[in-house]
């Protein structure tokens, strides 16, 4: 009987998709457990739930920069190795794009709401994950579009510090810095 217990309650856990994470009501921590699930733990259907949740709760409070944020984080689930390793669960459901189209529209949603908020150094992050998206399906041509859109913006008179600091890859000493290497690698050479 305790056996049957523990193995009902063990189901029970592994069911839930974001079993092990803190329950919260803040949409912002919802997207920070929602990195972690992605990024350290790889627990792609649970991120996706969280990121989804987020966005939700989000639109519902008309938080502008936190849908910005929001949509960031699902354009970067789309294309990462936690949603495609599971492929086949999303095939089942009909919900798998194995291109990078469904990462972009995020990332163009993104751009909308950084644009709405006034947050262009957002803008920009947004516009490089674009790029990055396009490369993913071997699109140069808009991916280095989206590279140079996203200096162009970073680099303007728009680009007003509003208090927030985006991260950026730490291998790069500032967020330009990352743009150019990654313009240079991929478009420079007309790749």
């Amino acid at each position: 009987m305790k056996l049957t217990i523990i193995s009902f309650i063990t189901l029970f856990l592994l069911g839930c998709a974001a079993a092990g994470v803190p329950y919260t009501n803040d949409p912002m921590a919802k997207l920070n457990y929602a990195y972690q699930l992605m990024e350290i733990q790889g627990r792609g259907l649970a991120a996706e739930k969280l990121g989804q949740e987020a966005l939700a709760d989000l639109e519902k409070s008309k938080d502008v920069y936190g849908i910005a944020e929001a949509h960031t984080f699902l354009g970067l689930f789309y294309k990462n190795r936690s949603y495609r390793e599971h492929k086949d669960f999303y095939i089942r459901h009909n919900e798998y794009d194995p291109t990078a189209s469904t990462s972009i529209k995020h990332f163009e949603l993104a751009v909308q709401a950084f644009e709405a908020d006034g947050d262009y150094w957002g803008v920009s992050k947004a516009l490089f994950e674009m790029g990055n998206a396009y490369l993913t399906d071997n699109d140069a041509a808009n991916g280095c579009s989206k590279f140079d859109e996203s200096l162009t913006i970073y680099r303007s008179d728009k680009n007003v510090f509003k208090g927030r600091v985006h991260p950026h890859n730490p291998a790069f000493k500032t967020f330009d810095a990352m743009v150019e290497a990654f313009f240079e690698k991929y478009c420079a050479n007309g790749v």
